[in-house]
């Protein structure tokens, strides 16, 4: 891979990291101060506003994205085409805005103040241009921002959050970091666009694929946003929203190393593509494809050999249960991403939306039916069936889709090597287990388990390894 994409990939786990460290320092705090119960409602509120974001907002983070890649050589084309579809998220999140505040005056009841509050997220929804700086690919800015903000959100917390009593204040400080960050890539722009005028034709031109990406993206709300609304509407016990939440943040930190690559190549993919270099796409999406493998199964492995252990020491008793809600969710870490290879990185940027419909909709259908029907009985349990289930099934139509359309030159001798690497860095990783519940021995676990993959490997001779080794050994004769 280029510098670039090397340099926007390290940009976008810098900031992926800080979202993974972040839990870490603010989970114990706010699970003892707050509870479950005061955390759930969070959770529950946010989750309905969340729903018209994503019905405001429509697809326009991957479309504007993608839209933005094809133009970046041309500036003044670069800004006819943001201000089109900036004005177009504008309004569409002022409507979706507008319908928002129907529903809290007509079915807000309980949570009434708590919506009113959460609805400041909509406002920050409606200025983000993230999409832009990464169609661009210039994710230092964007990846540097995103820091700030959530540096600023967790002293807040800290200073401001003391009891279940100030989950109000809690909710706002969310709310209120966000906008605060939006207003900062604004200032960044003017180096990138100029003002220009549009006219609503040119603003119209963009709603039809916008909605054609949108189609998916409800499809996959089905089985993130969807989960928890049903959890609260269907268990009686509020707190599973939260064991539940707690669970998929656990496992989605671990999938930031691999699927911060997805939002790094869209852009890139997109641009090659649109240039007609398919031999560069498809050695952009081999390199990728290997990188999710070799990232994810062991990552599936240390999970299951660690994190009880990890939950006994970092939350409270009442939330014991998260272990294997985590453990029975980590096969989707392989799932997504691979899906973010197969859909994010290929079907999308080539413009082949129909089957990456397809798949996420049948996905979706899935998941709405098994959580219908084991979500009663079984709460957050038969909501990881539902998103497991789900994830599989998306990855597999995908794959499906793309077989005959690009070679994709992992054997299963390679993913053997992958396997045995994985299942003997398990054994050390659970047998430290036995040393006790505190951050030292998962520091351990995690040391141990990633020097016996790397060893297994390199005794193994895995592809992927040799790879790196070999383009090791020519950087450094280049400097020499």
């Amino acid at each position: 891979m280029d510098k670039k994409l090397v340099q926007n990939y390290l940009y976008n786990v810098l900031y992926q990291m800080l979202v993974l460290i972040s839990p870490f320092i603010t989970t114990p705090y706010l699970t003892r101060v707050m509870g479950a119960e005061a955390l759930s409602i969070n959770s529950w509120t946010a989750n309905i506003v969340q729903w018209f974001v994503l019905f405001g907002i429509m697809g326009v983070n991957t479309y504007g994205n993608k839209e933005i890649a094809k133009v970046r050589d041309d500036k003044d084309t670069v800004s006819k085409t943001f201000f089109e579809i900036f004005l177009m998220q504008l309004a569409s999140m002022l409507l979706s805005t507008a319908v928002f505040f129907v529903y809290a005056h007509v079915l807000g009841n309980t949570y009434y103040v708590y919506l009113m509050i959460q609805s400041i997220s909509l406002l920050s929804v409606s200025l983000d241009i993230t999409w832009f700086f990464y169609g661009v690919e210039d994710f230092k800015k964007a990846s540097i921002r995103n820091m700030l903000v959530k540096i600023v959100g967790i002293c807040m917390i800290f200073t401001f959050i003391k009891s279940p009593d100030d989950l109000m204040k809690f909710i706002f400080i969310n709310a209120t970091v966000g906008v605060c960050g939006q207003l900062i890539m604004w200032a960044q722009l003017k180096e990138y666009v100029h003002f220009v005028k549009v006219d609503l034709k040119g603003i119209l031109r963009h709603v039809k694929p916008n909605i054609a990406l949108f189609v998916p993206q409800i499809a996959i709300s089905v089985y993130s946003v969807l989960d928890i609304t049903m959890l609260g509407a269907f268990y009686e016990d509020i707190r599973h929203v939260n064991f539940y939440e707690q669970a998929q943040k656990f496992v989605k930190m671990f999938l930031f190393f691999v699927t911060s690559i997805g939002s790094v190549m869209l852009p890139r993919v997109s641009h090659v593509y649109h240039q007609q270099k398919y031999d560069q796409v498809e050695r952009y999406l081999n390199k990728t494809l290997r990188f999710a493998v070799y990232m994810s199964i062991p990552m599936i492995f240390g999970i299951s050999g660690m994190i009880q252990n990890f939950i006994d020491w970092f939350l409270p008793i009442e939330y014991e249960c998260v272990g294997n809600m985590i453990m029975y969710t980590s096969p989707i870490i392989l799932f997504i991403s691979l899906s973010n290879v197969f859909g994010t990185q290929f079907l999308v940027p080539t413009g082949r939306i129909r089957p990456y419909t397809i798949s996420v909709l049948s996905g979706a259908c899935l998941n709405f039916v098994i959580n219908l029907l084991l979500i009663p009985k079984y709460g957050a349990y038969g909501a990881i069936i539902g998103s497991v289930s789900a994830e599989l099934t998306v990855t597999l139509i995908q794959w499906f889709a793309i077989r005959n359309l690009i070679s994709l030159k992992i054997g299963f001798g390679e993913l053997l090597k992958v396997m045995v690497a994985s299942v003997l860095m398990f054994v050390p990783v659970r047998f430290l287990a036995c040393l006790g519940c505190n951050i030292l021995v998962n520091v351990i676990q995690v040391s141990a388990g990633v020097i016996v993959y790397a060893v297994v490997l390199i005794v193994l001779k895995a592809e992927f390894v040799k790879e790196m080794l070999q383009s090791l050994k020519n950087r450094g004769k280049a400097h020499a």
